[in-house]
């Protein structure tokens, strides 16, 4: 049962909340939040909330969902996972009606924020950890420098942070269409320095590295592919001259340490897969990443939409830095890598490759993830599908842990790559 909706409290909320004005600046229009029974439009002009009222004649947006949806986000201020967001809620039936791409995309993230207050008003504030963008500040040694790197016939000069004097390499890959700044709490964390050597990059096209040269970029959209992704993460590894590193990646990285274990298991001494999946996330048929690469959507869309996959439990300070690494991406650059996160990668195709008696292969999901929940192609499946791979769900963590809650994900992570270590030490000769 879905329970009453105080307007004026909606109100209330709305013109108090400072994120909500900036998010819409610049927009005037009536968006409509159709709660079953109880819609009601919330007014706006220039940013500003004016009124909430019973709905009324025509809205320019509408915030639409199953009653389930709404019961679920109603519930309790710490959200169950798929009700946290409106991106989180896509899943369950949640969307946004309205022009596109004229108005949507440009203010995705300020109507994901108003179904946040309009959550809140009901149901409470959820609780966020609490402490500021720089937890291991006084450890914050990590050094970065350029390296050439050759792969698939031409040269990239490519960044490279390293952290840590530990006796194992570890290499770090970002998600879709970021780069190595996501990793910037955990070169800093004192128990991941004291285990291991850490190198954090920038694949080429991300970040602070440039595309390969000879590349006319400027006249093709960027569209990787699975080969070449597994060709730079390797020539990469050579360039640093590392002897079967452990590889850990997060999202897109996830599913690059998966097929990494099933196509260059040998140069690898382990596979940590965050938030990695078996197959293809369940995606509409007519899905295309395209939206991500055309100049007419709002550059905006997708750091907003990738904000609403943080946790909801996550700290504010460190929540908003994962949409700023997006949002200083290049255009197109996520759309490519998300390519292959959506449509190439599929262990159904070379999952049979994989050792993982030989090599350790570990799927870690956080709680507010969907892959950590989906049986069939997600997390789980690895684990019931590949011999030996471990599948691990870390509570309260979602999509973006290492960059959104990096001392939940320290103290989640650290004991899983201890056990991770055990295993190799206890490897079985080629």
């Amino acid at each position: 049962m879905i329970p009453a909706i105080d307007l004026e409290q909606v109100l209330a909320r709305a013109q108090g909340d400072a994120e909500l004005a900036y998010k819409l600046r610049d927009y005037s229009g009536v968006v409509r939040v159709d709660v079953p029974g109880q819609a009601f439009d919330v007014v706006v002009d220039d940013g500003r909330t004016t009124a909430v009222r019973p709905e009324q004649g025509d809205a320019d947006v509408t915030l639409r969902a199953p009653e389930a949806f709404w019961e679920a986000a109603f519930a309790s201020a710490d959200p169950q996972p798929g009700v946290e967001s409106l991106t989180m809620g896509m899943g369950a039936g949640a969307v946004i009606d309205g022009p596109f791409p004229q108005v949507v995309p440009s203010w995705y993230g300020g109507f994901d924020r108003l179904y946040t207050v309009v959550r809140q008003a009901v149901a409470g504030e959820a609780t966020r950890r609490r402490y500021d963008g720089n937890p291991f500040r006084d450890t914050d040694t990590a050094v970065g420098r350029y390296h050439y790197v050759a792969a698939e016939g031409t040269e990239a000069r490519v960044y490279v942070e390293q952290a840590g004097t530990g006796p194992i390499a570890l290499m770090l890959q970002a998600t879709a269409g970021a780069d190595s700044r996501q990793y910037r709490h955990l070169l800093a964390d004192p128990a991941m320095q004291e285990r291991f050597t850490m190198y954090a990059y920038d694949l080429p096209y991300h970040g602070r590295s440039f595309p390969p040269a000879g590349v006319r970029w400027w006249e093709q959209a960027y569209r990787p592919g699975r080969d070449s992704l597994i060709a730079w993460t390797v020539a990469i590894a050579d360039a640093l001259g590392l002897d079967r590193p452990f590889f850990m990646g997060c999202s897109v990285g996830g599913q690059l340490a998966l097929d990494l274990a099933a196509e260059q298991p040998d140069r690898f001494g382990a596979f940590i897969a965050l938030n990695g999946w078996y197959g293809n996330p369940n995606m509409s048929e007519s899905f295309s990443n395209d939206v991500f690469r055309s100049p007419a959507i709002s550059d905006n869309y997708a750091p907003a939409l990738n904000f609403g996959g943080t946790a909801p439990n996550a700290p504010e300070p460190t929540a908003h830095e994962t949409y700023w690494i997006y949002r200083t991406g290049f255009p197109g650059v996520y759309a490519g890598d998300n390519d292959y996160f959506m449509f190439e990668h599929d262990l159904a195709v070379n999952g049979h490759k994989i050792d993982a008696s030989r090599t350790p292969v570990y799927v870690v999901t956080g709680e507010f993830d969907p892959a950590s929940t989906d049986e069939e192609v997600g997390g789980p499946a690895v684990a019931r599908k590949i011999p030996g791979a471990v599948s691990v769900t870390l509570k309260g963590l979602g999509h973006f842990a290492p960059c959104d809650d990096p001392i939940g994900f320290s103290e989640a992570i650290v004991p899983v790559l201890d056990e991770v270590i055990a295993k190799t030490a206890e490897e079985v000769p080629a």
